[in-house]
């Protein structure tokens, strides 16, 4: 996705949260005649200027840097324009030598959230011991074990990595013995990268996959309107934990939805959406 795309996305799941105002990222783009914004949607929107200017302030799109080391310079360049490294002094035999201490940034309120989507599209690089170019497995793990283990550690950087499943994971082998939800063993391009990531969390849409009711709900009703959250491994605990989910994909937005044995809840949701098909 572009920059444009994805900032339009943000700008859709702002005013639907913010005013309830429900339009897809197409439809802000006013490209069809009979489709344009009305001005009062606009003075709306001329309202969150200064919001939507923030967003754009304090989130980078970076697209032109996709090999491993290039995205580890990039966020390194900015912890060191951004903060100090300090040195201790420590002695190796004879020899006093310098050595990162610790890293303190300007500002120490500051949360530096790196974003890969999605670190299977990253370009492989070459082993700079041998020069030979590494296949994807190998950068990948190399970001992954590497680099963003550096970034967490050492800048303590959050490194958020979306990456997608197998696509064995999706075989006919799998939908029979009902074996199609995400998993850890069936991460694409390495599997490895669990072991570095502090929280993985699984997104399920048992839509796609044609099944008719999961975990108590009705599927064949929600549609493409339901996911499932699983925190597939967690060092702090809670893996195995499912939240079910509203999911609206005009306007990127989620909320966690009733239990399916409460009828009450769960019946204003199922009529919020069917108002919502209406339109």
């Amino acid at each position: 996705m572009s920059k444009e795309e994805k900032m339009l996305s943000a700008f859709s799941n702002i005013l639907y949260i913010k005013e309830g105002i429900r339009l897809s990222p197409t439809q802000l783009k006013s490209t069809k005649a009979d489709n344009i914004l009305p001005q009062e949607v606009l003075d709306i929107i001329e309202k969150y200027k200064e919001y939507f200017n923030k967003i754009e302030e304090i989130v980078e799109f970076i697209d032109s840097t996709r090999n491993p080391y290039g995205i580890y310079d990039v966020v390194r360049k900015y912890a060191l324009a951004n903060g100090k490294i300090h040195y201790k002094d420590i002695k190796i035999k004879d020899e006093i030598i310098k050595v990162e201490d610790y890293y303190e940034p300007n500002n120490p309120e500051e949360y530096v959230i790196v974003m890969i989507d999605h670190i299977g599209l990253i370009s492989p690089e070459k082993n700079y011991d041998t020069g030979i170019p590494m296949t994807l497995h190998e950068s990948i793990g190399k970001l992954s074990s590497d680099y963003l283990i550096k970034l967490r550690n050492r800048f303590k950087y959050i490194p958020v990595v979306i990456q997608q499943q197998a696509a064995a994971q999706e075989s006919i082998e799998n939908k029979k013995y009902n074996k199609l939800k995400p998993t850890l063993d069936g991460l694409a391009g390495n599997k490895e990268t669990q072991r570095d990531a502090n929280v993985v969390v699984g997104l399920f849409s048992p839509f796609r996959h044609e099944i008719p009711e999961y975990l108590g709900y009705d599927v064949t009703f929600f549609k493409d309107n339901i996911r499932f959250l699983e925190i597939l491994a967690s060092r702090d605990g809670g893996g195995g934990t499912i939240c079910p989910l509203y999911f609206d994909g005009a306007v990127n937005y989620f909320k966690e939805l009733p239990l399916p044995d409460d009828g009450e809840k769960l019946h204003k949701v199922c009529n919020f959406i069917k108002n919502i098909r209406k339109k």
